[in-house]
């Protein structure tokens, strides 16, 4: 076994061992905001460090699956989904953050739509752009859920400041673009595309697209499947 080699299989079992204590810490802190008192500041502060933690968790989870993708270690699995109680999961993960910080978070979904996908690795893009959304919007985020030309779309808008012009204008160079300012590294884009270009139905791949021109007139994620 090479040294890249070794390093990178160290790497990954350090990355599994850190999300596994994460997680740990994540229960603990739902267990203790449960005992504080709604609304109260001591809940409030609770909840950011909950956030904070998630977020380093979502990106270990997203470094592991990138490198078992990358590995071969890791394939898409599909199955069939009922997207409305999916997409309420994902909300479910961020609501206390959202009520404390005052963010209406809305579902648009019609209950009928059933669509094949792995869930578990959708589930981990759409948990990372709906918490980067509650964090950047002014108040209010909308999960909106359609089925257009045989594809499933899943669209996240807020009402804050939008996209940078470079991700726009540039959509596959996401992780090379490091935002100094607010510590973006673009992980979740890229993540967010790789997962969305394994997901192939004869032809068609699926894809993601960013505007600022969606129905809050904020930021816009789309994320489309076949």
């Amino acid at each position: 076994m090479g040294k890249q080699s070794l390093f990178e299989t160290v790497l990954a079992s350090t990355v599994h061992d850190m999300k596994n204590s994460l997680s740990l810490l994540m229960g603990q802190l739902d267990n203790l905001s449960l005992r504080l008192e709604v609304g109260s500041e001591n809940q409030q502060a609770v909840s950011s460090i909950r956030y904070e933690s998630s977020r380093i968790n979502q990106s270990l989870m997203q470094l592991l699956t990138l490198y078992k993708l990358e590995n071969n270690q890791l394939f898409i699995q599909i199955s069939e989904v009922e997207v409305v109680d999916f997409i309420e999961d994902c909300i479910a993960t961020h609501s206390l953050l959202a009520e404390n910080n005052g963010i209406q978070l809305e579902v648009d979904c019609d209950d009928s739509i059933i669509w094949f996908f792995d869930q578990d690795m959708v589930g981990i893009a759409i948990k990372n752009i709906l918490g980067n959304s509650i964090r950047y919007t002014g108040k209010q985020v909308i999960v909106s859920v359609k089925v257009v030309e045989g594809h499933l779309v899943i669209q996240i808008d807020d009402d804050g400041p939008g996209y940078p012009e470079n991700m726009i204008e540039n959509p596959d160079q996401f992780i090379k673009k490091v935002n100094y300012s607010t510590g973006s590294t673009g992980l979740g884009l890229f993540f967010s595309a790789t997962i969305a270009h394994n997901h192939h139905r004869s032809d068609r791949q699926g894809s993601i697209h960013l505007s600022n021109d969606g129905l809050l007139n904020g930021g816009s994620f789309q994320i489309t499947l076949p």
